[in-house]
């Protein structure tokens, strides 16, 4: 260590205790505020650190989020679609059901007037035969 020049004659220059204690104190001082600053750095540094991961989380979160909103909305359109499907199915079947029953209705309309023909033309030739039997 380069020795201070001091301003005191020469005669008093020796060793002074107090000058001792004086640089010690101000080593001290000077090593706790390094310290400090390093300290205050390393908290910075930190601080920042922590904001990224907390920032990067957060948009992890929000993109999650978004993505299960998504999916979730694909799934309620198909759901929607599925069921103005299955009504469609639905009208349409009542439909073929109603028109299959009406010509039911017309076959046996239709059947029950040729059972009806058949009948009379049946009473008419046993009539005729009563009569051809009764006649001979």
């Amino acid at each position: 260590m380069a020795r201070r020049r001091s301003t005191r004659s020469r005669s008093n220059d020796s060793s002074d205790p107090g000058d001792a204690a004086l640089e010690v104190h101000q080593h001290i001082y000077q090593l706790k505020k390094d310290r400090d600053e390093s300290s205050r750095a390393v908290s910075e540094k930190y601080g920042a650190a922590l904001a990224e991961i907390q920032a990067r989380a957060s948009a992890w979160l929000e993109d999650l989020q978004r993505r299960r909103t998504q999916r979730m909305l694909q799934c309620l359109t198909e759901i929607i679609d599925l069921t103005e499907r299955r009504e469609a199915i639905e009208v349409k079947m009542a439909d073929v059901v109603a028109k299959a029953d009406a010509r039911v209705e017309e076959l046996e309309a239709m059947t029950m007037a040729g059972y009806a023909g058949r009948e009379k033309d049946a009473a008419i030739a046993l009539e005729k035969v009563a009569a051809h039997q009764h006649g001979s």
